[in-house]
């Protein structure tokens, strides 16, 4: 007995026995049911990941001893430094108090860093600060015997060539003296008489902008960052999401308070890699139930529309139903999660289940037609198409099946979850279908135009084209596919996951700002060194790589030489402390400047310019453009400050007086925190700050080191060259620019490998069931002119791959098989009929089941997430291609290959 004769028995008995048949699927449905209910979703990106791999291993080993390896990062701008630097401390203080919040960093505390500050000079400046404690203590006399000395020594100095003092030193000491000019400037123009002295100028002018005050800042300050820190470092949504919108809840409530109280609150924007998996999954989440309660009721309308009977929608949609849940069933046993990307998988499957049941009612309706009772009629439509849907089914199980084989969980677990779902709703088809055919028959006069094969068409629609037609429209078609599939091999890959983000992406938003503007992002590298030697060698090398921006580590708290710095420290702090320094500073800042002391200081200005054309003649001379133009600049603010003391009078005394106290309450401190080095310790990590501690030493008592690139590592050039001299420093570096360079490599060559052994099992298997040139031409050949003529529109209009919508072309052959394979098989069985009567009887059941298809999957065309988006747009535009090609041009490709047929 031929296969078909029995499928057809199987089908009838199942017509005969309906109520058993449902009753078992009923029952089958509740415990597919349940282990859905019970069936976990992993948020986690690491879930997408291989986790066999060396730099995965790494990758989790930091974690387990450091806890996140990524902070989030709150952005604060648009208000005054010093009033960002308030926010920030103030937001600081409030998340730590927070459960879900382990740490909130606003700045480091520099008071500790001044306290070791022994511990980071270069030794010649400890020793000029030893030389200096023992030179013999000046005589006082005051401000006015100093400013007396230094106006003798103007007017008659010394040649200044021959002063022996090197370039860079000479460099140093302008850009020093630039900045106090500017800040004594600020002090007779600014309308409020400043308070403090703004070293955070001194510090961008020279590239440590981003430290200002301890700060961490963009490069010209404007951009303030927090680094907080989760208490649970799970990446599961579970827990990242409570702890984002923690953040959100307070930082709006700062932002609120700051309002109300009159002030002007900065603008708050979240980024870094947690903000960016929030997003992330937050708009997936919320595209997923759009797509997959849309493409549900949108399959569900058009069938409606078309088929114009609620029982044919039945017929149609309860095996898609059933196989859905029947494969989320079977998820829980065989996968054991659903992720992000499998999840998204259901509204595809909503659209490829219906092509099946589409089919078979169709052929059923037929037998109707044809005058067969009930039950003989579903097992006639039932057996008649069983060949046709098991091959385009089978073709889906083995392309979906092909996915298995690629080296990311992410997308074999979509194989293994979508190649189950193809077989459930297979199977769903030819079991309870025929049971619920016969139950809820379709009225005769309710059978739709899909059903109906038309014998009397109008005169364009009778008969062939003209074989000339026929030979130029396949000859363009197939010209038109290989162009397209040339095309298609220099499609590039977009490797930037925040480009897959919303357009209005915060996080991407300032994540691009912030490698633009600073020196920090959040695709650190992360080193990590067993001792502190090896800390050091990791952190000088990693600070020559042009590579990197910036490097941050602990290595200068823990110099080699740091006994020998300590006893230097020790003493320097014992000499000052016998010093008069302090006293003459209190003295300085008792007597301001009186109205001698301001006579001095305005014709020290005077005479000061000629002491800079002096300087900047030999500078000439000496062919230091650099140096003459640093000294012009000098010359220029000290002719400005002149001639506004001189416009000013006694308003400029009293401002120059305020500005000379800052500078000495300045000096005074240094001096405080230099006699405190009489009591200086040995530094253990134990006695860091536990935000420090925490970020660079983990729980075994390895040290890590961090380095932040200098360009963006969505760039696979970049991404390739940091890699590269990363490794050159340390084989172990983890973080996420390493797993992300392992992991796009492996989707990217994965997929290459799974798209072609997809294409060639679905081909193989065409031809093993057709088992003829014409039905494997018929079937084949409109799945691979659409997919050519697919990827050349995807190259001519500028789409490129991302890791979303690189799965879309091993999903269009899946989606678009049907179509070839069921023309070529209805070509067959109608040999009675012209090719425009075979094309315009096909194409309407064909047409059905493309349009529920892009029903659903139109859907994901509207997605905010525009990596989903970009799948959807790429199927679409597959399937239409396919389409086409199959109501097109494959009645052309049946002429040339059946030329007795009826004309």
């Amino acid at each position: 007995m031929k296969i078909a004769q029995r499928t057809a028995k199987f089908a009838e008995f199942f017509a005969r026995n309906p109520w058993w048949v449902l009753g078992g699927a009923l029952i089958l449905s509740i415990l597919a049911g349940w282990a859905t209910a019970q069936l976990p979703v992993y948020t986690s990106r690491l879930a997408l990941l291989p986790q066999n791999t060396a730099v995965a291993k790494r990758f989790n080993d930091f974690l387990n001893n450091f806890g996140a390896a990524s902070d989030l990062m709150v952005v604060l701008e648009g208000a005054q430094s010093s009033e960002l630097e308030a926010f920030a401390d103030n937001l600081a203080a409030k998340l730590r108090s927070e459960p879900e919040i382990d740490q909130a960093t606003s700045h480091l505390d520099m008071r500790f860093f001044l306290q070791h500050a022994y511990l980071l000079m270069p030794p010649e400046g400890l020793d000029k600060l030893a030389a200096m404690a023992e030179q013999p203590i000046p005589d006082g006399g005051g401000l006015e015997k100093y400013l007396s000395k230094v106006l003798d020594w103007s007017k008659n100095h010394p040649p200044l060539g021959g002063m022996d003092t090197d370039l860079q030193t000479v460099e140093a000491g302008l850009n020093l003296g630039a900045f106090f000019l500017e800040e004594w400037q600020r002090w007779l123009s600014a309308e409020n008489v400043p308070s403090n002295l703004d070293w955070n100028r001194l510090l961008v002018k020279n590239g440590a902008g981003s430290m200002a005050d301890g700060y961490f800042t963009s490069h010209d300050g404007r951009m303030l960052f927090l680094f907080v820190h989760p208490k649970n470092t799970s990446g599961n949504f579970e827990e990242l999401g409570p702890f984002v919108d923690k953040v959100k809840q307070v930082s709006a409530a700062l932002a609120e308070q700051a309002k109300t109280a009159g002030q002007t609150p900065p603008t708050i924007g979240l980024t870094g890699l947690p903000a960016v998996e929030y997003e992330e999954y937050v708009n997936i989440r919320k595209d997923i139930a759009l797509v997959s309660f849309t493409s549900a009721g949108l399959v569900i309308a058009l069938i409606l529309l078309v088929v114009r009977s609620f029982r044919w929608a039945v017929l149609i949609f309860i095996p898609i139903g059933l196989g859905v849940v029947f494969s989320l069933g079977l998820t829980l046993f065989m996968v054991g999660h659903l992720t992000i990307i499998t999840a998204a998988f259901i509204a595809i499957l909503f659209g490829l289940g219906a092509d099946y049941s589409i089919f078979t009612s169709s052929r059923i309706t037929e037998e109707r037609q044809a005058g067969k009772p009930l039950v003989e009629a579903i097992g006639a439509g039932i057996g008649s198409s069983f060949k046709a849907v098991l091959t385009a089914g089978g073709a889906a199980l083995l392309i979906f099946s092909a996915l298995l084989t690629v080296d990311f969980p992410g997308f074999s677990e979509l194989g293994m979850i979508a190649a189950t779902g193809v077989l459930m709703t297979l199977v769903s088809t030819w079991i309870v279908q025929p049971a619920l055919y016969a139950l809820l028959p379709p009225k005769l006069k309710d059978i739709p135009p899909t059903a109906i094969i038309p014998t009397s068409l109008p005169p364009v629609g009778r008969g062939r084209f003209p074989m000339p037609v026929a030979v130029v429209i396949v000859t363009l078609a197939i010209g038109g596919a290989i162009f397209g599939g040339v095309k298609g091999l220099n499609i590039p890959f977009d490797y930037d996951l925040l480009g897959m983000l919303p357009k209005d992406s915060q996080a991407a938003y300032y994540q691009r700002r912030m490698v633009a503007e600073s020196d920090f992002q959040a695709e650190v590298i992360i080193f990590t060194a067993k001792n502190m030697a090896e800390a050091r060698r990791i952190s000088r090398e990693a600070d020559q790589l042009k590579t990197i921006a910036q490097v941050q580590s602990l290595t200068n708290l823990f110099p080699e030489d740091a006994d020998t710095r300590l006893h230097k420290a020790l003493s320097i702090g014992e000499l000052f402390s016998r010093t008069d320094y302090v006293k003459q500073v209190a003295e300085l800042d008792a007597a301001g400047i009186s109205a001698t002391s301001f006579k001095l200081l305005r014709a020290l200005l005077e005479n000061s310019t000629a002491i800079i054309d002096d300087a900047q003649e030999q500078a000439f001379s000496a062919g230091h453009s650099n140096l003459v133009e640093r000294l012009e600049h000098v010359r220029e603010q000290l002719l400005a400050i002149s001639t506004r003391l001189e416009t000013d009078g006694e308003q400029g005394r009293l401002r120059s007086e305020s500005f000379l106290r800052a500078l000495l309450a300045a000096a005074n401190n240094g001096l405080n925190v230099i006699n405190a080095w009489r009591h200086a310790q040995t530094l253990a990590p134990e006695q860091l700050p536990p935000a420090l501690h925490d970020r660079f030493f983990g729980a075994d008592g390895s040290v890590a080191v961090y380095a932040f690139p200098a360009k963006t590592v969505y760039d696979a050039v970049n991404l390739d060259a940091l890699i590269n001299d990363v490794y050159s420093v340390s084989p172990a570096a983890t973080g996420f620019p390493t797993t992300h360079q392992v992991f796009s490599k492996t989707v990217v060559e994965g997929f290459s490998h799974g798209t072609q052994l997809a294409l060639v099992l679905c081909l193989f298997w065409i031809m093993a069931v057709t088992r003829s040139v014409r039905g494997f031409a018929l079937a084949a050949l409109p799945l691979l002119i659409g997919g050519g003529w697919m990827l050349g529109l995807m190259a001519v209009s500028g789409v490129r791959y991302n890791f979303a919508n690189i799965v879309a072309l091993p999903l269009v052959i899946a989606l678009a098989v049907d179509y070839g394979v069921w023309f070529s098989y209805r070509w067959s069985d109608l040999k009675d009929r012209t090719p425009f009567q075979v094309s315009l009887a096909v194409g309407k059941a064909i047409g059905l089941a493309a349009g529920t298809t892009l029903a659903g999957l139109g859907a994901i065309t509207l997605a905010s997430y525009r990596g989903l988006s970009s799948l959807g747009i790429s199927i679409t535009i597959g399937l239409i291609c396919c389409l086409i090609a199959t109501l097109l041009v494959a009645p052309a490709i049946g002429q040339l290959f059946d030329l007795k047929r009826k004309p």
